[in-house]
């Protein structure tokens, strides 16, 4: 395994550890939510599909085929996706209160870059090269 397979697998690993931190503070209700739980399920549970991104990622960074690859630079995009939009969803204000952002959702937003980021660099995928044969063609006068 290379370097840039070991860190797609630490980021998925962080990702799926950070959805069990607490995620937010919310002051008015006295409560922390993680990225399981919100009081009456207001925020939905971005945990479950964040872990399930995260292990499928996982699995794919292990095969280390072409094909697996490719899936996982859409896997990594999906993923980072969803990220911004709970934590949107998570520390924006409403009523007039500001919920405090807790360590948890950092990671979690940080380790959904950084498995986009592996996923691209392990990814390598360049431009095809002309055969050694093939004479590129000369730019128009």
């Amino acid at each position: 395994m290379n370097w840039k397979s070991g860190l797609g697998i630490v980021a998925c690993c962080a990702l799926a550890a950070a959805c069990f931190m607490n995620w937010a503070w919310y002051p008015d209700i006295q409560e922390f939510f993680t990225g399981f739980y919100s009081k009456q399920n207001y925020y939905g549970r971005p945990g479950l599909l964040l872990t399930s991104l995260a292990g499928i990622s996982g699995i794919m960074y292990i095969v280390r085929k072409t094909w697996s690859y490719r899936i996982n630079l859409i896997l990594g995009a999906i993923t980072l996706g969803y990220a911004i939009t709970a934590f949107l969803r998570f520390s924006s204000a409403y009523d007039g209160f500001l919920p405090e952002k807790q360590f948890g959702i950092w990671l979690m937003l940080f380790a959904a870059g950084t498995n986009l980021f592996a996923s691209v660099v392990a990814a390598q995928i360049s431009s095809p090269k002309p055969s050694s044969g093939a004479q590129p063609n000369p730019p128009a006068v």
